[in-house]
């Protein structure tokens, strides 16, 4: 899906759209088991509070809202809990794609439909993997930092910086296999184009400031840092400004930051011109057509849920973030900020 198909599908669907007629709001009832990985993200924030608004427009549906914390073995104990207290189906964010995988086999055993939200499990079966294209992102980060670049130096070059999102999570893996992809083939095509360092980031404010200013010690020349996702990115803005190496945008010294994920924290940054853009997701309108996909399970045609299902996203930046196609997308972090 491109940009202009991705922008005519939310900008033609309000949160209306992914929400019940009172048709299905008359279906069967439905016990309906949530767990997500951790609360301590915003973009996880969001996602919940998108799961739980939809759940309460369907008077058929009781949510049981679970947190696992941040911690897979907690979130195994959770969900397998969940399926002993007879849920009807799950709604899972995996913590790790691979340790989610027997819970998911033991609620394919119960007969329990598996819906999984932006990230996936490595194994069992799902009714639903419902994620933002990683692959994508990842591609579009690297190609957005190329582009920058060769605007500033007039040719493909710099030294850049990967911040690696959680290794282990589909998300997480998938969005540096595409930056990978894109930047190596354009590295072996200009060898000025240089990856000065590649480290995990976690996904955590903290660990991304402490590696950016070890990476920036280490390296006096940085040009371009792609993030895992924005948490990644606030905490290597951090990191340069306490450097003293921030500089405005079309400054030569600036350091181009990219993120994922649309958080409030980056809309700041980017209007403020600190950080340069990042792909924006939108985990309220995903987490609603999850639930929806649950009711339809139950009580419509389960046989037209698709298996694998990628929902749009959009790039951010200054020059955009005010414009109307961002505005029919919509800026989930400020529609959660509103409650």
């Amino acid at each position: 899906m491109n940009r202009r198909e991705a922008l005519a599908l939310m900008g033609g669907l309000s949160m209306s759209a992914f929400l019940p007629t009172i048709a299905q709001a008359q279906g069967k009832a439905i016990k309906l088991g949530y767990n997500v990985a951790t609360l301590a993200n915003p973009f996880f924030q969001g996602m919940t509070k998108g799961v739980v608004d939809a759940a309460a427009k369907y008077p058929n549906i009781t949510l049981l809202n679970t947190n696992a914390n941040g911690d897979a073995n907690t979130q195994s104990t959770m969900v397998i809990d969940l399926i002993n207290q007879g849920v009807d189906a799950l709604i899972l964010n995996p913590i790790n794609a691979n340790s989610i995988v027997p819970v998911v086999q033991q609620a394919n055993k119960k007969g329990i439909p598996v819906f999984t939200l932006d990230r996936g499990s490595a194994g069992g079966d799902m009714a639903n993997f419902l994620e933002t294209d990683n692959v994508a992102l990842g591609r579009e980060g690297a190609q957005y930092i190329i582009d920058k670049l060769k605007a500033r130096y007039g040719k493909i070059q710099g030294n850049v910086v990967d911040l690696v999102g959680l290794i282990g999570t589909t998300a997480g893996d998938d969005r540096d296999k595409g930056f990978l992809e894109v930047f190596n083939k354009a590295a072996g095509e200009n060898p000025e184009l240089k990856l000065v360092a590649r480290q995990e980031g976690k996904f955590d404010q903290e660990t991304s400031f402490n590696l950016m200013s070890q990476i920036m010690a280490a390296n006096p020349q940085i040009d371009a840092v792609f993030n895992g996702n924005d948490d990644n990115a606030v905490g290597a803005l951090r990191a340069i400004r306490q450097a003293s190496k921030n500089a405005p945008l079309d400054d030569p010294k600036h350091i181009i930051v990219v993120g994922i994920d649309g958080t409030a924290q980056a809309l700041t940054a980017i209007r403020k011109g600190d950080m340069d853009g990042t792909l924006s997701q939108n985990p309220l309108t995903m987490a609603s057509q999850s639930v929806k996909y649950v009711d339809q399970y139950f009580n419509g045609d389960k046989g037209s849920i698709p298996k694998h299902e990628f929902w749009p996203h959009i790039l951010l930046t200054k020059e955009n973030i005010e414009s109307d196609d961002v505005k029919k997308y919509g800026l989930w972090a400020e529609e959660v900020a509103k409650g």
